[in-house]
């Protein structure tokens, strides 16, 4: 994270670091203190019966992974009181357990000693009889020993030990910070506590274990996990008394004796006037060897339990089964007959319509509601219901609608923002992030997850109530599934360079995916079937180190066929491709302009519900666009660092593609480059847009990414009503243009009742997803996004993706003094991204203003790769008109990166018969700023910009087509791109 232009380590306008802190540690400061390390002081006749049936650390080690603990401590044993001392002295021990038979030193000796060097380090004695028990217990007295235990042989004590002193010093902060639930125990036999402590932890690990498997992924499994229940133990009323004033308001339940001391004496019923002291809703167990105390615990309304009783161990769980909320919530009538039970809150919710009215009532007046919830971790959930009275609503129905919305609310939220596992995903709620696989995101989604963190974390839909702020439900298959599909059909062989693309595609098709994808995804398309995006996400695209935009395979599926099988091949061919496509040509060469390997890539699979409405037989949302954190042609009086924002009716491949689109700055709105006089406006806005083809529902998807696509005109989506706010008409007649639709003349795409009259919010919104996107991933970012109507017919803005913007060469000064670099000075721009200077380029490939024709734009790509696979060799300059790289092969050379994948510098020239704007929202625009290929635009205006058409007309070429020269040079030319500057000259010697 950096910081904000005040110094701030926040997010200045939307959330804390605080935030940052809970959302992704917030599990790790929970139980924040563990013991790491024991001392174990014992005769050597005493460690030998300690480790008789093993070794005590594995003994240990055994009782975490049974319960699914992790990190166990390590115990460290030596012989005799004197040796125990000197390692406390010099070794900072988390624990010293001390047994009663050390024979150099008595052990109230050997614990004041200890107590003297290291204070805070609890001290424990560990008897093996009862008369050293006896003697040396005294309860509520912590003045040589923190705790005196009876050993008897159970492994399962150490546990107890470790974990309760592991409680008493998380306590604070835990229920502080997460509202963590407290059991307290009262019991001044150690003894019995020594027994009861083990059979309690067992029993709260088991249950928090089983309640974990619920969790949404491995995170919030861990977060169910630290979250247990803290055991408190109390040996006197004294003791007990204060626990409970300290922790009331987070008390799960007591376990108590019945007599034990109080006021300095042994009181027999001391447990019966302890009760005296509590919250009336606080679930009690009573337990003692004195079977007729059960009688009056009965007559009271509690549970007892007979500490001598051979069922001790069910007793206790049943307790926290059905009294604490660990197991199902059992729904009871007022006589305690069963009429349902809910596993897990889904289960809850399902149930709560349907039980009788007389079950609502009773389980409320006893909070089981609540208790429940606390059990599963739902700390502030279970305070909200348990703050809520029957009295406060009209009628039970009342009663059900409210449990109902509150819980789900609470169960959606919880799942924004997280990246759920796919076997925890019902996909009951919309805007979801699920994983598949164990391996890696990929770039993008990675990139979609941590926005998707991001703005759970933030207050920005609380700032734009009206239009909601989000990211379209996204299921990642991750990594892992490529590198099994690779393997399982034997594909590897596909990353030779020679095999051309059709081989790999075919192979890939008619390759299998893993049986228990497949039915996942059957699973998947059983609860989806809204139009689908399938997209790439290896692992270097989008990545924060080389982004690869653009360079492997999107489908966009109708996914609405008749046949459920027909829609399932749709899909699994779409996974397929996206797989294949990271062994293309074009793939690989990228690879090679970097410093990655092929084999080092790997591919996951985002699948995204598509964004938009259906109009017909049409599919598109209201608008798309991309968002770019700098501006690298900034007009006057935009600034670089302002940003840029590129807008298109329908599918963003309009965008991303180079087609025609309106550009505006998020800080200037109203400025519109390109749109500034009536001309420009006729001559530059959207004549087309993208849409899905919701009628084509036969097709072969290897044929090509857009066979599910079409092209329509505008005047389309002017009669499916999208273009209220985001049209103007020409009036030839008064040669004026009017805003919005309802006139007569050329319609034209001004997006006017955004950017003018603030009909929609939108640049206050880019603006600020923009600034959590350069402030998180830590410098220039680039956001994709499409705006259409949600159920409520409100507009609201999907996040498609997010990637990093990189330019390696740009913290490099380079200064471009023209009265110094005037000699040899063939080109000059004053429109140019990139940083660096280049001196290693002898070969120019050229297409001449009077060799242009539009018209032949696709031959001249076909040229210009047909010479960039003569120099894979060598860096060269290539210079031509219009848009390079853009699918509107009437604004300049449509070229993909494959055709250009060995040039050095590229130079875009003015297109003889139209002015047209650089496109800097395309894929291809940005794959050249991540490998610090610099691009200069050559402006319509001489007294701007320059170049020596002469001088390059006079050299005879190496090779000439019909339209593209190669020409090399003698000596290489220098080339300066000043990226701050945004200046770009070059020279010859």
């Amino acid at each position: 994270m950096v910081s904000n232009d005040n110094g701030s380590d926040t997010f200045s306008w939307d959330f804390s670091y605080r935030d940052y802190e809970e959302f992704f540690h917030g599990y790790h400061d929970l139980m924040r203190f563990k013991i790491q390390n024991i001392l174990l002081v014992s005769s050597p006749y005493d460690a030998f019966t300690l480790e008789e049936d093993g070794r005590l650390s594995e003994q240990i080690f055994g009782e975490y992974k049974e319960l699914g603990l992790s990190f166990p401590p390590r115990v460290y044993s030596v012989p005799s009181g004197k040796i125990a001392l000197e390692e406390i002295k010099k070794t900072n021990y988390d624990l010293v357990i001390t047994m009663s038979q050390i024979f150099d030193m008595d052990p109230n000796v050997f614990g004041r000693r200890a107590k003297g060097i290291r204070p805070e380090v609890p001290i424990v004695l560990l008897a093996t009889d009862m008369a050293t028990l006896l003697n040396y217990h005294v309860p509520g007295d912590r003045r040589v020993f923190d705790k005196v235990f009876l050993w008897s042989g159970d492994s399962a004590l150490f546990l107890a030990i470790i974990k309760y002193f592991e409680d008493l010093k998380n306590v604070v902060e835990d229920t502080e910070k997460a509202s963590v639930r407290i059991i307290l125990i009262i019991e001044d036999s150690a003894r019995y506590y020594s027994s009861f402590l083990s059979i309690i932890y067992k029993e709260v690990m088991r249950q928090t274990q089983e309640v974990a498997t619920k969790g949404l992924n491995e995170h919030d499994k861990m977060l169910l996990r630290r979250a247990r229940p803290k055991i408190l133990l109390a040996e006197t009323y004294e003791e007990a008394k204060w626990i409970y004033g300290k922790y009331s308001k987070y008390m799960l339940g007591l376990i108590t004796d019945i007599s034990f001391p109080m006021g300095g004496g042994e009181v027999k019923d001391a447990g019966f006037i302890f009760l005296k002291e509590l919250d009336d809703s606080l679930p009690v167990l009573l337990h003692s060897s004195e079977k007729a105390n059960s009688k009056r615990a009965e007559e009271l309304g509690f549970t007892f339990l007979d500490k001598n009783s051979e069922n001790l161990l069910r007793g206790v769980s049943d307790f926290f089964n059905y009294e604490l909320g660990f197991g199902d919530f059992i729904f009871r009538t007022r006589d305690g007959r069963e009429i349902a039970r809910a596993s897990d809150v889904r289960e809850f919710v399902g149930l709560i319509n349907n039980v009788p009215s007389e079950s609502i009532r009773f389980h409320e007046k006893r909070y089981e509601f609540s208790r429940w919830l606390f059990a599963r971790c739902e700390f502030k959930l279970g305070n909200k219901i348990k703050n809520k009275r029957f009295s406060d609503f009209r009628s039970v129905n009342k009663v059900r609608e409210y449990l109902i919305n509150v819980i789900s609310k609470n169960r959606r939220k919880k799942q924004l923002g997280v990246i759920t596992d796919f076997t925890q995903q019902n996909f009951e709620f919309e805007k979801s992030f699920t994983r598949y696989g164990s391996g890696s995101l990929g770039g993008k989604g990675r990139g979609i997850g941590f926005l998707s963190a991001m703005l759970r974390m933030s207050r920005i839909n609380k700032s734009h109530p009206d239009f909601n702020i989000t990211i379209p439900d996204t299921l990642v298959i991750t990594t892992s599934e490529f590198d099994n599909f690779i393997k399982d059909n034997a594909l590897h062989f596909l990353i030779d360079d020679d095999i051309e693309d059709e081989e790999v595609m075919g192979k890939f098709v008619s390759g299998k995916l893993r049986e228990e994808l497949v039915n996942s995804l059957n699973r998947y398309l059983e609860h989806v079937d809204v139009p689908l995006a399938v997209r790439s996400s290896s692992l270097l695209e989008d990545s924060l180190h080389q982004p690869f935009a653009g360079i492997y395979s999107t489908y966009l599926l109708p996914n609405n066929h008749n046949s459920f099988h027909k829609r399932m091949v749709h899909l699994e061919t779409s996974i397929k491709l996206v797989f294949a496509s990271a062994y293309f040509r074009s793939a690989k060469n990228y690879i090679k302009s970097t410093y990655q390997k092929v084999e080092e890539e790997k591919m996951a699979v985002v699948i995204q519900k598509l964004v938009g409405e259906r109009f017909g037989h049409r599919f598109y949302p209201h608008f798309s666009g991309v968002a770019v954190s700098k501006n690298y042609y900034p007009l006057h009086p935009l600034k670089r660092d302002e940003g840029i924002c590129s807008l298109a009716v329908g599918l963003g491949k309009m965008v991303v593609d180079g087609g025609k689109v309106l550009n505006f700055s998020p800080e200037k709105p109203k400025l519109l480059p390109g749109f500034s006089t009536v001309n420009e406006i006729l001559q530059n806005s959207q004549k087309d847009f993208y849409c899905l083809n919701l009628d084509n529902k036969d097709f072969d998807l290897e044929s090509g990414e857009e066979v599910t696509l079409d092209v329509q005109n505008i005047s389309e989506a002017l009669k499916d009503g999208v273009l209220d706010m985001i049209s103007s008409i020409y009036v030839p007649s008064d040669d004026i243009i009017r805003d919005g639709p309802h006139h007569k003349g050329n319609l034209l795409i001004t997006f006017a009742g955004i950017l003018k009259y603030d009909q929609y919010p939108l640049p206050d919104i880019i603006k600020k997803i923009v600034d959590i996107g350069v402030k998180g991933l830590g410098g220039p970012v680039e956001l994709e996004f499409a705006v259409a109507k949600d159920k409520e017919g409100k507009l609201e803005f999907n996040i498609l993706q997010i990637r990093p913007i990189i330019s390696t060469r740009e913290y490099k000064d380079v200064e471009i003094d023209l009265e110094q670099d005037t000699e040899g000075l063939f080109l000059l721009s004053n429109k140019a991204f990139g940083n660096g200077l280049f001196d290693d380029i002898r070969d120019i490939v050229v297409i001449s203003p009077d060799a242009m024709d539009r018209r032949a734009t696709v031959e001249i790509a076909h040229e210009v790769d047909k010479v960039n696979r003569e120099l894979a060799s060598s860096k060269y300059l290539l210079i031509g008109p219009g848009r390079w790289g853009t699918s509107d092969r009437w604004l300049g050379i449509p070229v993909k990166w494959d055709n250009i994948c060995n040039v050095g510098v590229i130079v875009e020239t003015p297109m003889p018969d139209i002015s047209v704007n650089p496109s800097q929202g395309s894929h291809f625009f940005h794959n050249l700023t991540a490998l610090g290929i610099p691009y200069l635009t050559i402006s319509e205006k001489p007294d701007e910009d320059m170049i020596d058409w002469d001088w390059l007309n006079e050299i005879d070429p190496v090779w000439q087509g019909d339209y593209v020269r190669q020409i090399r040079l003698d000596a290489p030319l220098t080339v300066k791109v000043d990226g701050k500057a945004g200046k770009g000259l070059v020279k010859r010697i």
